[in-house]
């Protein structure tokens, strides 16, 4: 028989062992599925992927790795509505029947994103009203106030600038309407001589009150030291100042 294949033209010969080669792979396939892939396959059972959707992602984790499940956490995913560490997704999604050890991607929430409160005083109330839009706020009470500011002007707002707060939180602002006629606002006197002090309430169409006097070893004597009304309150036209100057020991 070896001479019979010794004999052979080269090309069947070429061709016959690479028959053989198939044949003998094949039959080394067959016998690793039969043997091996297959009782594995079919010893892997199958089980019903729970719900976790809305409850907490340890609890979510734990239901899982129960049904002997492989759990993978993603997140955290910013939402409104499911509370912190709540699911949100779950992938494959409940009801799904899967392998025993199959990866369940669970996606769980942070919460409600936090978003800087901007600035809004000195803005008009369009500006505003766009502005609180764009972020997710809403705009609440709105309180006129006579101030010097130009009219429709942002002059105080709550919560502050910088404030770190939910979509949807309720803002608060006061706007200008102009000031009262006849009002000025009290200039800043600290730190002038009483004499600059009676020139600078002159030029704002106000009067010196009470002067009292304070010993000071570091001032020298008729130096403003405190003022009432303090300085940007608004006071009628003419009306007095009481200041506090030093004198020499």
């Amino acid at each position: 028989m070896f001479n019979i294949f010794t004999s052979m033209n080269p090309v069947i010969k070429k061709l016959l062992l690479v028959f053989i080669a198939l044949i003998t792979t094949l039959a080394i396939v067959t016998f690793v599925v039969d043997v091996i892939v297959m009782p594995w396959y079919v010893e892997n059972e199958e089980v019903v992927v729970p719900d976790v959707v809305g409850i907490n992602k340890n609890d979510a984790k734990e239901l899982l790795e129960k049904s002997k499940l492989n759990v993978i956490l993603e997140g955290p995913k910013f939402n409104d509505q499911i509370p912190k560490d709540h699911v949100v997704y779950q992938k494959p999604k409940s009801g799904s029947v899967v392998k025993k050890g199959r990866r369940v991607y669970v996606y769980y929430s942070g919460g409600n994103h936090l978003i800087k409160m901007p600035v809004l005083i000195g803005k008009t109330l369009r500006d505003v009203k766009v502005t609180l839009k764009r972020l997710g706020f809403k705009l609440n009470k709105i309180s006129k106030v006579k101030s010097e500011y130009k009219t429709d002007t942002i002059i105080d707002q709550n919560p502050k600038e910088g404030t770190e707060l939910p979509r949807g939180s309720k803002v608060n602002i006061k706007i200008s309407i102009g000031p009262n006629i006849g009002m000025v606002r009290v200039p800043d006197l600290l730190g002038q001589s009483l004499a600059e002090a009676k020139q600078t309430l002159k030029e704002n169409s106000l009067s010196v009150g009470k002067i009292n006097y304070q010993k000071s070893p570091n001032l020298l004597p008729n130096t403003v030291t405190a003022q009432f009304p303090s300085k940007n309150r608004l006071v009628n036209v003419g009306s007095e100042v009481d200041i506090f100057v030093t004198k020499s020991e």
